[in-house]
């Protein structure tokens, strides 16, 4: 049995929108690579809408080609489509029934959200030599509003037009509903965003900036009450979070899901708790643990090279069947130096520098996020230097995706089997609704009733 390094989760009815962007093409599937001879492709086990669906493609077919060019990973897919836009002709080729079927139309974009409660307002913020794309929900009010800034975790996924049971969208939709403005913006590369690097080529210092970038549009905002901000980190989202809150005055910071130990460390704890989880006999077990402790030390200690750690055929097949390596450089869907940098990342000096209110937030049955200590030491670290800043709020039989999904042997076992949308239909509603409580209360405390 393969050693299992899951990490940390990678991952609307009227609407006015201040500008009709011009949407970049969406291919719209759920996929995974595939290989059969000398056939490479992407198998794609949903569709979605976009361009999927115009071109009529089904589940089950790989798709070859785009253009004339191969597609041999999502990597490839999102390069291929970073320069088109919905409308272009597109010109695929996908392999059905042990046949390859030319297929030709136009690419689709995604489409705009709405909300019941809210205008969603699609607007962009400056980067580098472009421009990401952010989207808004604003409350129908004419005076300014409490805001929330929303970060997601590590994956390189768009946060446009989620669906209605996504787990982001939930926690979108609980502060919205509640009267915040909120925020989401495109992390570098995807979605809609303009002349941004690709988001697989950016470091942790360059998703920082992004996020930041964010942040400061929300400020930007004539509608929006400054001294009533609130971020909302999830998973790695709960490292970029507290950077931001070390630099810039926010009331409030929630994060969920997250770790406060080193890399290192978390890799080497995480690999023995998901082995057990995934019944790997006890030597075995050992074993894989020993072999990933070896390529750990020596990646992120050492700063070993990929390229040079590969060059022994036992490391390479390691990286390759648990670190999701495949010779280019990237690790998880990121590149090597994106990694290094959490692991020497001051996480928790943020967290210290941080003078706004924290809420701490964890989900007892989180096989990815799994530490109670790394919450309770991030709980204690701002509280130590902030008495009474910080509070931490744990929950029964909830996992990484916000889902009272059970146990944390029975969350993993979805996970595994990729009972994706049990997980997303078994959100806890408890997660939201205490973080705006929570935040209530904080800008309450901040901004008292004469």
């Amino acid at each position: 049995m393969k050693p299992l390094t899951l990490l940390l989760f990678h991952f609307f009815i009227i609407t006015v929108s201040a500008q009709q962007p011009e949407r970049k093409a969406w291919m719209g599937i759920r996929a995974e690579t595939w290989n059969e001879g000398t056939l490479n492709g992407l198998k794609i086990n949903a569709v979605l809408g976009g361009t999927a669906s115009e071109l009529k493609l089904l589940e089950g077919d790989v798709l070859l080609e785009i253009d004339h060019r191969t597609i041999p990973d999502l990597t490839t897919l999102q390069s291929v489509l970073a320069d088109k836009v919905q409308g272009n002709t597109v010109d695929a080729v996908v392999y059905r029934n042990k046949k390859k079927l030319q297929v030709k139309g136009k690419f689709a974009g995604r489409g705009i959200e709405t909300h019941a409660n809210t205008e969603v307002i699609y607007d962009q913020a400056p980067f580098r030599n472009g421009q990401l794309r952010v989207i808004i929900n604003k409350p129908r009010k004419e005076e300014r509003m409490p805001a929330m800034l929303f970060i997601p975790g590590y994956t390189c996924s768009s946060i446009d037009n989620l669906a209605d049971n996504h787990p982001y969208k939930r926690i979108v939709d609980v502060f919205a509903n509640d009267g915040y403005v909120t925020l989401r913006i495109e992390k570098s590369g995807l979605g809609d965003s303009r002349n941004t690097p690709e988001c697989t080529s950016c470091d942790l210092f360059d998703e920082i900036e992004n996020f930041e970038a964010g942040l400061l549009k929300l400020k930007s905002l004539p509608y929006v009450d400054t001294a009533k901000i609130i971020i909302v980190g999830h998973s790695m989202g709960g490292t970029v979070a507290p950077a931001l809150s070390s630099k810039h005055n926010v009331a409030g910071v929630i994060v969920y899901g997250t770790a406060a130990k080193s890399w290192f460390e978390y890799i080497i704890e995480m690999t023995r708790l998901q082995n057990q989880l995934a019944g790997m006999e006890p030597l075995e077990h050992e074993k894989s643990v020993q072999d990933q402790y070896e390529l750990a030390y020596r990646f992120y200690i050492q700063k070993e090279s990929l390229s040079e750690l590969a060059k022994n055929p036992v490391l390479d097949s390691i990286l390759r069947a648990s670190w999701e390596y495949t010779g280019d450089g990237k690790i998880y869907g990121r590149n090597a130096e994106y990694w290094r940098h959490i692991q020497d990342f001051p996480a928790l000096e943020h967290r210290k520098n941080t003078k706004a209110k924290v809420l701490v937030q964890f989900g007892e049955s989180d096989f990815q996020a799994f530490s109670l200590s790394d919450h309770q030491q991030i709980e204690r670290t701002v509280n130590f230097y902030h008495p009474g800043n910080a509070t931490l709020k744990t929950y029964a039989l909830t996992d990484h995706y916000f889902a009272k999904s059970g146990t944390m042997q029975e969350a993993f076992d979805k996970f595994v089997n990729r009972k994706i949308q049990q997980l997303f239909d078994e959100y806890n509603p408890e997660i939201g609704n205490s973080a705006v409580e929570w935040s209530n209360e904080v800008l309450e405390l901040s901004n008292p009733k004469q």
